[in-house]
């Protein structure tokens, strides 16, 4: 029955026309248990291709034309297949199988499909490998697009821009206000009581023109009565102006708590999330850019508060409370004013959608400038060492170029907008003065006080409804920031805690690799098959080429990633069930480049340990041979120091991060090229300093500078991602490969003569 459903699966997405053609060139579609399709073939030229295996063949089908006269184009026995592999190009890439030693291309596909030949090239190897292989539903759904529109994402996990709730965007604001509901309920009140106050000017408006400056002769009062009421009036619109700007005061205080507290939550709340996301986001994205999102973009929450107390939700009320006004005083002449509102709002709905995606454009633009300026100032000295200011400027006039052309665009249709806007306005202006002012003169039921009153609250209606293109305007920014923002907190950490994480009571620093794979892109491996074992306080040396995969062995160790296959256990628990906390203060770290914060050296000193005592700060730093050239400064350890460092030589911010590292206490050490930017004399020291580091502790150190591993229990070697040689430096040298190649290569530059004596013996 499965064999059934499968047949009729396969045959339903290679079409019934190339279905029939298979089976007149004798090819068993029953049999194929891959099948995958392409969208271009090896012209180049956009066409539907299948690839598909059987148990014992691997073919490539397609429609026959001009070019191929038959359906089946490639047709390979698995039995001369050693190899497959894809290979990457421009816009798309390639699958590959290695035959009789030369790699022949089967398939071409665009970049929408990689995903899928990289899953199909891996199953394919294993079937070659003579493993038992099979290609599930889950196959075929591409992690990197949009489960809703199909839109290619930058990265798996990554948030879809086209298909984001901006609706649920403005509740999770809303859910930021619950801690300080009483304070926003409040502001609400204070908002009410102020509009409702300004309701009365157009009032004492009406009083004043039909009962003091112009009355009816019928029903006019004496002059000094009517003095009497100016003066009141006067008074009183004094009062009402006093109290207005009493309750706007009152207002702009709750705004400024309520939301520079709310950004305040809101951007603690970013910034965790940052600290917590795995070290793979941070290749994704540029400092620049992140740093624009949590500076600029969470100031969206105060600007959202400022404008619900004094902007939109405050023009909004104005227009139902004048609305209401209108009217009470005529209800006819009000329709009148309403004649404009239907165009106005469809207009700027027309407007928003059209200026939505301008904007985040600009907000695009604004990101990239500033990852380019950090990249640029980051790396100034470099910039100054090669000469290229006039080709960093270039880069950020580019940047800037962009940034200058994408606020254009905005800027243009709003300029566009809003005078028509004002025109449309103008024009309901018009309408309530003529009939207004034709009703005066024949004393059709009304006033010049009705009419006078009339046209202030006309005013008060149309001036939020000229101000909707500002606010959309504003709401479209502020949707905008507040959506880049949530994309961060919405970003599913790549490296997460376990439920049930485990937190042993002690660690004793075994490490085991068992069948390690992994790669930065989960297609193209760097570590192949790893499998070995480190003891408990042994101490391991790693070498190998550049690239060979050292780096990021003692990454998957820190568990800065997660391996594709295989684990990694300490103590034969998996890291990935360890308390991730336990596990960071279980493996210290001194990197090739260390990096010092900004501020006193005694601050870096204990940055992993800061309830140390001085006198154990003192200890680590003489161990370290730091104590002596930090008491050389002026002000000793509390000496300030600038960002990574500065105003410190390579050596003692090495020394000082060793130090760092003593004072951590770490079961597990990992050196990664501790030495290889010093010079011998400041070598030396941090020989001395690592020996004592070193004592007691699983130790992983990788070297270029092989004299410093020879000391080690045992030395792997690696080369393309694998283990190619395990021992120690003398059965390494007694091997005579690519360990005793490196050191003979050494050798040869330094002449250091406990290595030479060695090879001498081995050289007999």
């Amino acid at each position: 029955m499965a064999g059934q459903m499968r047949s009729a699966l396969l045959q339903q997405d290679v079409g019934e026309e190339l279905a029939k053609l298979l089976s007149g060139e004798g090819f068993d579609i029953d049999a194929a248990w891959l099948s995958t399709a392409t969208d271009l073939n090896l012209a180049g030229g956009y066409e539907k291709v299948y690839l598909m295996a059987t148990a014992d063949r691997l073919v490539t089908l397609g429609i026959p034309d001009e070019v191929h006269t038959n359906t089946i184009r490639i047709d390979l026995q698995r039995e001369s297949i050693s190899e497959v592999r894809t290979r990457q190009g421009i816009g798309g890439g390639f699958v590959e199988v290695l035959v009789s030693g030369v790699y022949v291309e089967v398939v071409a596909y665009s970049n929408s499909r990689a995903d899928v030949f990289h899953k199909a090239v891996k199953k394919l190897q294993d079937w070659i490998e003579g493993k038992s292989a099979s290609v599930g539903q889950e196959d075929d759904v591409d992690p990197r697009k949009c489960p809703k529109c199909g839109m290619t994402l930058e990265f798996k996990g990554e948030i879809c821009r086209r298909c984001v709730d901006r609706g649920a965007v403005l509740s999770r604001v809303m859910r930021l206000m619950r801690p300080y509901r009483v304070w926003a309920g409040l502001m609400f009140v204070v908002l009410l009581a102020v509009i409702g106050l300004q309701m009365i000017p157009p009032q004492l408006t009406k009083v004043l023109v039909d009962r003091v400056v112009a009355p009816d002769a019928a029903v006019a009062a004496p002059l000094e009565t009517r003095l009497r009421l100016l003066v009141y009036l006067v008074f009183g619109l004094f009062g009402v102006t006093f109290l207005v700007a009493v309750g706007n005061s009152i207002n702009g205080r709750l705004a400024s708590f309520v939301g520079t507290q709310i950004t305040n939550d809101f951007r603690n709340a970013v910034f965790a999330k940052l600290t917590r996301l795995g070290v793979d986001y941070y290749d994704r994205h540029s400092v620049g850019q992140l740093i624009s999102r949590m500076g600029n973009d969470t100031e969206a929450m105060r600007d959202f508060v400022r404008q619900a107390a004094q902007g939109f939700l405050a023009q909004i009320l104005v227009v139902i409370f004048t609305g209401a006004m209108l009217f009470s005083i005529s209800w006819k002449l009000a329709l009148w004013t309403l004649l404009p509102a239907p165009l106005v709002v469809t207009a700027s709905t027309f407007y928003w959608r059209r200026l939505y995606p301008r904007y985040f454009r600009v907000w695009d633009a604004w990101s990239r400038m500033m990852g380019s300026l950090g990249s640029i100032l980051s790396g100034i000295r470099v910039v100054k060492a090669f000469g290229q200011e006039g080709h960093e400027e270039r880069r950020f006039a580019r940047s800037n170029l962009y940034m200058r052309d994408s606020a254009r665009r905005v800027e243009y249709a709003t300029s566009i907008f809003n005078p028509a806007m004002a025109l449309i306005f103008s024009l309901g202006g018009l309408i309530v003065w003529f009939v207004g002012g034709r009703d005066v003169i024949n004393r059709a039921g009304l006033t010049l006080g009705d009419l006078m009153a009339f046209l202030a609250y006309l005013a008060m209606f149309y001036a939020p409804l000229s101000n909707m293109t500002t606010l959309t305007d504003w709401f479209t920014r502020f949707l905008t920031a507040a959506q880049r923002t949530f994309e961060i907190l919405d970003t599913p950490p790549q490296i997460a805690e376990a439920e049930d994480a485990k937190k042993p009571a002690q660690v004793e620093g075994g490490i085991e690799f068992e069948g390690v794979t992994f790669g930065y892109n989960r297609h193209e491996p760097i570590l192949k098959g790893i499998a070995f074992a480190i003891a408990p306080g042994e101490r391991i040396g790693i070498v190998g080429k550049s690239g060979s995969g050292k780096t990021t062995l003692i990454n998957l160790v820190a568990r800065f990633y997660d391996v594709d296959e295989g684990a990694i256990r300490i103590d034969g628990v998996d890291v990935r069930e360890l308390d991730m906390e336990m596990l960071r203060k279980s493996v210290g770290l001194v990197l090739q480049e260390p990096f010092l914060f900004r501020g006193t050296i005694y601050d870096n000193l204990t940055y992993g340990h800061h309830d140390a005592s001085p006198e154990e700060v003192l200890a680590a730093a003489k161990a370290a041979n730091a104590h002596d050239f930090i008491i050389k400064h002026p002000l000793g350890y509390d000496t300030y120091i600038g960002e990574r460092g500065a105003g410190l030589s390579g050596g003692e911010r090495q020394r000082i991060s060793i130090a760092r590292a003593l004072l951590y206490d770490p079961d597990i050490l990992i050196l990664d090229e501790a030495t290889s930017n010093v010079d011998t004399e400041s070598e030396q020291f941090i020989q001395e300093a690592l020996a004592r580091l070193t004592q007691g502790r699983t130790t992983i150190a990788i070297a270029h500078r092989l004299s410093t591993l020879k000391n080690s229990d045992r030395i792997i070697v690696m080369d393309e991602g694998r283990v190619i040689e395990l021992g120690t430096h003398e059965e390494l040298l007694a091997l005579g490969g690519m360990y005793y190649k490196l050191v003979k290569i050494q050798t040869e530059l330094s002449r250091e003569d406990s290595v030479d004596a060695v090879i001498a013996v081995k050289n007999k």
